[in-house]
């Protein structure tokens, strides 16, 4: 009975010692972008075409955010959105950039260009994909149609990979 009541004493005196100090803060999860950083970004615009194309620009920044200006033939014609792409958005889309090899890329290939080639087809739609950084721009206009570039096999390459990167079909189509 002894061993009972000091187990219980025991007990009841170890309920009472104080907490130990908390540890430091946890902080807050960091709240969602709600604009670009300057001068970090990555944007593609394609259209118009001679049929019904989608007619808009994508600007993503490194921090997700991203601007919608969306035109002709898309869900809502004249509109600009913002919003935020998943984790890794950005990354993907620099990575494209980068395997494209885009710094080297000619900055003008469209009809009359020396870039352009021949053949020539026209009525496709025209990209413009380009790069911000914190060292400058750069833009790279391109025609798919012109067959002759030497270049068109990455830029196409590249212009695939960031409509997927970015989701284009479920972000801009009616």
């Amino acid at each position: 009975m002894k061993n009972a009541l000091a187990v219980a004493l025991l007990a009841a005196v170890a309920a009472c010692s104080p907490m130990p100090p908390p540890g430091p803060p946890v902080p807050p999860p960091p709240a969602p972008p709600t604009g670009p950083i300057p001068d970090t970004g990555v944007s593609l615009s394609e259209g118009p075409c001679f049929g019904t194309c989608p007619v808009y620009t994508v600007n993503v920044s490194a921090n997700e955010f991203y601007t919608l200006e969306l035109g002709r033939f898309t869900r809502a014609p004249g509109t600009t959105e913002t919003g935020v792409f998943p984790p890794g958005t950005f990354a993907a889309a620099t990575d494209a950039l980068r395997t494209a090899s885009f710094t080297t890329l000619p900055t003008d290939i469209t009809i009359g260009s020396a870039a352009c080639g021949s053949p020539v087809v026209s009525d496709l739609p025209g990209a413009t994909i380009g790069e911000s950084t914190i060292a400058g721009a750069r833009i790279v206009e391109y025609y798919p149609g012109c067959f002759g570039a030497p270049d068109r096999p990455a830029l196409d390459t590249l212009v695939s990979d960031l409509r997927d990167v970015f989701g284009i079909p479920a972000l801009v189509e009616p």
